[in-house]
């Protein structure tokens, strides 16, 4: 099984809590899912900012991000991280090019790019027919 951070936690507590920006219950009455209307009760914040797994899925990444005042994909890779395993980057260190192309894998906490050859040959084709 792949070494699991905390990383979906971590991101709560750094918005939430005593000595943070947003208050428990200020946390719970912003986090709401613009389009299903899913709601974030205390007692879930009060789970995620204490450490302890919660039932996740769209609508409640979606209530978690506009809680936080977040980007979405934020919430989602620390989500995927901490409930999967699984970190989306660079693991190639692509530099910063004239265009507008920029190299994000999902794979598995740890890994890097001496590990995916495969997604690196695939990368390197894909250029070479863009060429």
């Amino acid at each position: 099984m792949p070494d699991q951070t905390d990383a979906l936690t971590r991101l709560v507590q750094e918005h939430v809590g005593e000595g943070r920006a947003l208050s428990v219950r200020a946390f719970a009455q912003r986090a709401v899912d613009p389009k299903s209307g899913t709601r974030i009760s205390k007692s879930t914040v009060g789970n995620l900012v204490q450490g302890h797994r919660i039932k996740i899925g769209p609508e409640v990444l979606a209530a978690i991000a506009t809680g936080l005042g977040v980007p979405l994909s934020v919430v989602q890779a620390a989500a995927m991280q901490q409930y999967l395993g699984v970190v989306v980057d660079d693991p190639f260190g692509t530099p910063a090019g004239d265009e507008d192309v920029v190299v994000r894998v999902a794979h598995e906490a740890g890994k890097t790019a001496e590990d995916m050859p495969t997604v690196r040959a695939f990368l390197d084709w894909a250029e070479r027919r863009e060429q």
